[in-house]
């Protein structure tokens, strides 16, 4: 009897034991909730602002010169060859979701902080295959960090991750990599690159009828 007794003490043990850890594993996957919003959310009217002072004192000049033939003359507004300015770049959630796990995972794999995440502007040439995006300004993504400078001076630059022949990776300045003649880090033959980059967003010009509010 005292032998069936501790058995069952034993039992009941540990299923208390395997329920605190599975219960300290789930509580460990949940998000811990943001206090508060962050420092850089701004009122809808300010952004509505900015939305509109760019519309002000871009979009003509912009539409003005992207919108001239060869001859000079100038592309009318209702000709289908009329290029609208770029107002916003979209992509999907998830998606974005996506590409912050991946170059935080990448990062992780090379030993390397991401103290900043740059937003470039870009334009696709006039030959894109997408006839949608020929001509049209985009923004592109890339993570930087903190690199010592050939005049020994440090700042944060843009980067991508190099896997060495050994399999071991490190971020490398993106200036190294496009003229890696004149890059202090210099690249072995059999090394690898890995893109950080993100693009390949929706460009959106103002949607019709809005009263040029930004959506």
């Amino acid at each position: 009897m005292k032998r069936i007794t501790l058995l069952a003490i034993a039992f009941v043990a540990t299923l208390l034991i395997t329920s605190c850890e599975e219960k300290s594993c789930n509580c460990d996957e949940q998000e811990t909730p943001v206090q508060g919003a962050p420092a850089n959310i701004i009122p809808i009217a300010a952004a509505d602002s900015l939305y509109k002072n760019y519309g002000n004192s871009r979009v003509a000049l912009i539409e003005l010169a992207e919108n001239l033939t060869e001859e000079g003359d100038t592309i009318p507004k209702e000709d289908a060859n009329y290029k609208k300015a770029t107002r916003a770049v979209t992509m999907p959630y998830k998606q974005l979701k996506e590409y912050m796990a991946y170059i935080e995972q990448q990062a992780d794999s090379a030993n390397v902080d991401i103290l900043e995440m740059r937003i470039y502007f870009g334009k696709y040439k006039d030959t894109y295959k997408q006839k949608n995006k020929k001509g049209r300004a985009t923004v592109f993504l890339n993570p930087a960090t903190e690199f010592t400078l050939a005049d020994g001076t440090k700042d944060t630059v843009s980067y991508a991750i190099v896997t060495g022949v050994d399999g071991k990776k490190r971020a490398v300045m993106v200036g190294d990599i496009l003229s890696p003649k004149k890059g202090m880090n210099k690249l072995e033959d059999d090394e690898t690159i890995e893109s950080m980059s993100g693009n390949h967003g929706t460009l959106r010009p103002p949607p019709p009828l809005t009263g040029g509010d930004f959506q």
